[in-house]
């Protein structure tokens, strides 16, 4: 969890393409001005929210959905916020020259 918070991190710092999970967070953050862990965070929980509603409606109990996915919608984003948080002024001097 904190190897792919890092990488995520420093991928959309570093403006690479970024997979389609980290591109959506950061389109949406870019949209609404908003930072990219507690977007991160937010997208997760919705669709942590839409698993749960349709494992309940359709196999009438939760599937798919355990301890691990439930620490990793919420470790994620924080590691992405601390990287950032951290390292943000130097990623910037970095990129400026």
């Amino acid at each position: 969890m904190i190897c792919t918070g890092i990488g995520a991190a420093m991928s959309l710092s570093m403006q690479l393409v970024p997979n389609p999970g980290d591109g959506i967070v950061q389109a949406l953050a870019e949209r609404f001005n908003k930072s990219v862990g507690l977007t991160k965070n937010l997208f997760d929980c919705f669709n942590l929210c839409i698993t749960l509603c349709i494992s309940i409606f359709i196999a009438h109990q939760i599937v798919g959905v355990g301890i691990g996915t439930v620490i990793a919608v919420l470790g994620v984003g924080r590691v992405i916020a601390l990287c950032h948080h951290i390292f943000e002024s130097k990623i910037e001097e970095l990129i400026c020259e």
